[in-house]
Parts: C-alpha cells; structure tokens; sequence
C-alpha cells in the first residue's frame, strides 16, 4: 500500500522548488516535472474546496524571452474568456464587416 504525502512532504522526497529560477514561471512547472519524475502519484484533488488563489500576472520586460510567453500565455487563459480573446484576435475581421454593413445601410437610405 503507497502512503498518501501532502505537499510540503512531496516538496521534501523531490527537492521543492527550484530557487534559481528567477523572475515569472516555470518554478511550479519545474516541481510539477519533478513529481512525474519521482516515485510519487501524480493526481488531481477530488477536493472542492482547493483552488488556486487568483492574482494578478505581472509579464514585466526583465523576463526572458521564454518566461514573458508563458506568462502572456497564463494571462490569455486564466484572464480573458475563449470569446473574448477571439474578438480581440478577429477585431479587425469584425471592424471591416461592420464598416461595409453601415456602407450598404448608408446606400439603401439614398
């Protein structure tokens, strides 16, 4: 039978986050690899009640180049629904068809 361990144990068998990582991410993708890498289960909690306490992601320009993406990326999924990025994506598709409906409106009126 395998022992269930909470996260500071975990931390401790695989060697806890990398302190060398600087700036934004990759630290919990880091620990997170280490985990599969370990003897350890790997599973999502059944548990309601834990979550990942929203904050705000700060993509400051000191970042290299690798971390600036994986955060702009965090900021797009966890930030902005699926439909709201898409119209930021499509703004321009959406301007053009908006401006020739109003063109056609404007003509049929005189």
């Amino acid at each position: 039978m395998r022992a269930r361990h909470d996260s500071a144990v975990c931390s401790l068998l695989t060697g806890g986050f990398d302190l060398d990582i600087k700036g934004w991410g990759g630290e919990d993708v880091h620990l997170y690899r280490k985990y599969l890498h370990s003897n350890l289960i790997v599973v999502r909690t059944p548990v309601r009640g834990l979550f990942h306490l929203w904050h705000e992601k700060r993509c400051v320009d000191e970042l290299t180049p690798e971390q600036y993406k994986m955060c702009m990326q965090s900021k797009a999924m966890n930030e902005a629904s699926h439909g709201q990025l898409g119209m930021l994506v499509f703004r321009h598709e959406i301007e053009a068809h908006l401006r020739k409906q109003k063109q056609k409106s404007s003509s049929k009126k005189t």
